[in-house]
């Protein structure tokens, strides 16, 4: 659900998702803009995963089938490659993404998006060891999170001096990733975000 939060902590729920220009209107007044899980998209991720390991259970089925009838060795099978692929994309579809999705859906994060910066929060709880303010971040990409093609994620790279003062380490210790399935498209994000902070990073001292 997209809503703001006034001050004083009360709900506004709206109909409809905020664009950016009434998401900024809201924090010029001190107000949250709060993104939160979208349950829908989760739950037609885990759709399209048990899809594709019922369709990947098949296939197996399949070979092990034709195997048998060619009195092929288990010892050839077991160290078949493509099974191997096929053993773990069933794993994944069929036992982990339906545990990360009732995770996800059971943790209902969210992220609280103010003049002052970002923050999550977990079942409308916010974790204050999560927030980063706006002139902490040095600027905000709409990407992925590898070379080759695939889909695009919000990130925003802290400055140098945030990653010191939080003693992150590591190759990208600059680099923070925002996770799939909220409310907002990662489009829709991106585009709030960077006219967040566009507007307020030079205000924060």
């Amino acid at each position: 659900m997209a809503a703001i939060y006034s001050t004083p902590g009360i709900l506004i729920a709206m109909s409809r998702p905020l664009n950016t220009a009434a998401a900024l209107h809201a924090m010029d007044r001190g107000r949250s803009v709060v993104v939160g899980t979208s349950s829908r998209k989760l739950i037609v991720i885990l759709c399209l995963a048990l899809v594709i390991g019922a369709v990947l259970v098949g296939l197996s089925v399949l070979i092990v089938s034709g195997s048998v009838e060619r009195n092929v060795s288990w010892v050839l099978f077991a160290f078949n490659p493509r099974m191997w692929a096929f053993a773990i994309g069933i794993v994944g579809c069929l036992v982990v993404a339906p545990i990360a999705v009732g995770y996800r859906l059971r943790r209902a994060d969210a992220l609280v998006v103010s003049n002052a910066g970002l923050v999550e929060s977990h079942r409308g709880a916010v974790l204050p060891a999560s927030f980063v303010s706006w002139n902490e971040i040095e600027r905000i990409t709409l990407d992925t999170v590898t070379p080759r093609p695939g889909p695009k994620y919000v990130i925003y790279y802290l400055t140098r001096d945030s990653v010191q003062r939080r003693g992150r380490t590591g190759l990208f210790a600059r680099r923070i990733t925002l996770r799939n399935g909220f409310e907002f498209s990662h489009r829709q994000l991106f585009e709030l975000l960077t006219a967040a902070h566009a507007r307020y990073a030079r205000q924060i001292r």
